[in-house]
């Protein structure tokens, strides 16, 4: 089982280049990207997202990539000389129109945007990417190790919370029998209090604590918790992605604990399903983390 947050760093050097990528991601309910790259690699950006997605399934990825370029020749500048040309007539023609004074300096053809161009170099994508693709991979490696080390820690906890789950269900379950006795005598004492201590109808009274019993019933809702903890308990071993079925289970946890407390008369039992549902609620909030 995996955390969706996760750092990793990986670098690369040699005599014509440097590249550093740092790989981050937080919690989120796909897999979503946040790339950070040069503009002239940004061609890169498709092949990119699929390593990614190679090694993650689920959190938003955000990629941070960085070079220095010693020789290598990722960029290439691009002179539009046709363009320079008809710029620098047009300077020459404005001064000697206009009698304007000083020289047409490289700087004033700088200002054209269009005149110099910085374009990637010819084959680059096939000289870079074997580079960029092990140095990602390294950093990739680094973040779902920290990942993984991450879901770690929150399957021990939440091993600990499955737990006290199963012994807060327990106990309701041991509590569930005093339920229907505790009906009848509270019943009983209401019409001795309504007759005024005449005798009451026996076969009435049997058969309005039987209706009671029947409505009360937690049985099924209990024997349900305890497999959905069990699937819980199950799923945590989990390599794959598992943390929208985790999150599931805990909204069926939640609806069998709202039905046990809605049928329950018993104080102890009512105290005990708010614990349950106190529980699930903080388990709920840490799931969303998970892959």
């Amino acid at each position: 089982m995996n955390s969706m947050t996760g750092y990793g760093k990986a670098d690369f050097r040699n005599r014509q280049l440097a590249v550093s990528v740092e790989v981050s991601s937080v919690n989120n309910r796909y897999l979503e990207f946040s790339f950070r790259l040069p503009k002239q690699l940004g061609f890169l950006e498709p092949r990119l997202k699929e390593l990614v997605a190679s090694k993650l399934s689920r959190g938003k990825v955000s990629l941070l990539f960085n070079y220095e370029d010693y020789g290598f020749g990722i960029d290439r500048l691009t002179v539009n000389r046709s363009l320079a040309e008809s710029a620098l007539g047009e300077l020459q023609a404005l001064k000697k129109k206009y009698n304007l004074k000083g020289e047409i300096e490289i700087g004033h053809l700088v200002a054209f945007p269009d005149i110099f161009r910085v374009d990637k170099s010819e084959d680059l994508e096939k000289r870079i990417w074997p580079i960029i693709e092990k140095v990602t991979k390294k950093a990739l490696d680094g973040l779902v190790t920290m990942r993984h080390k991450e879901g770690t820690h929150l399957e021990k906890d939440f091993r600990g919370r499955l737990s006290f789950l199963t012994e807060r269900i327990g106990k309701i379950e041991k509590d569930s029998s005093q339920n229907i006795s505790r009906y009848r005598e509270k019943l009983t004492r209401r019409i001795n209090e309504v007759l005024d201590n005449r005798t009451a109808d026996g076969a009435r009274l049997e058969e309005e604590v039987a209706y009671f019993a029947e409505r009360s019933d937690i049985t099924e809702e209990c024997v349900r918790f305890r497999s959905h903890l069990k699937q819980f308990g199950a799923d945590l071993k989990g390599t794959d992605s598992v943390g929208k079925r985790l999150n599931f289970i805990l909204q069926e946890l939640n609806r069998e604990a709202n039905t046990i407390g809605s049928k329950s008369a018993v104080a102890s039992i009512s105290k005990a399903v708010l614990e349950l549902k106190e529980e699930i609620e903080k388990m709920r909030e840490q799931v969303q983390n998970i892959e």
